[in-house]
């Protein structure tokens, strides 16, 4: 019983071993491409206080991007100088493949919209632009409730990537 712990025990320090050494290893061949993680965004610099404007004001993509703002240090107010326009929310989804009984079998969901930003006195500072986010998943009629569930991930995860475009634009306006 002794030597079958003392093996045990043996095993659990070498796993423990090789675990490090393959972090080490990972962690140095990362540094040595040249990878980083992304700083936090420089927005509140060039403009700590923002309103948005939206025809859809409670739609999860403005909720997330309100909350990505935030985030980034930017202050959230109806009264601020500078506007964040919201407009032409569209989600799609489309059929993009079929099995061979003619079923789908693979859907496109699409998420678009367009942002533009002006100050009070009618100055644009950034025309109208379209953000959009595309993103295919498998379709299993069989199984809808993962269906439903594998679509809300997939929107939710739109919604950041989304965010992340239009807080990439609002970094470029001067």
């Amino acid at each position: 019983m002794l030597i079958l712990t003392r093996h045990i025990t043996q095993r659990k320090k070498a796993q423990r071993f090789l675990s490090l050494a393959c972090i080490t290893l990972l962690l140095c061949t990362l540094v040595s491409c040249g990878f980083h993680l992304r700083g936090s965004s420089k927005l509140n610099a060039s403009l700590p206080e923002l309103s948005i404007e939206s025809n859809t004001p409670r739609a999860p993509i403005v909720l997330t991007l309100k909350q990505w703002l935030r985030s980034a240090g930017v202050s959230l107010t109806d009264s601020s100088d500078i506007t964040l326009i919201i407009t032409n929310l569209e989600i799609n989804k489309r059929p993009i493949a079929y099995d061979n009984r003619g079923k789908i079998a693979q859907y496109e969901l699409t998420k678009s919209l367009t942002i533009s930003v002006t100050k009070k006195s009618g100055k644009v500072l950034l025309p109208p632009t379209p953000i959009n986010a595309r993103q295919p998943y498998r379709y299993n009629e069989s199984d809808t409730s993962a269906k439903d569930e594998e679509q809300a991930l997939l929107e939710r995860e739109m919604d950041a990537a989304i965010a992340n475009q239009v807080i990439r634009q609002l970094e470029q306006i001067q």
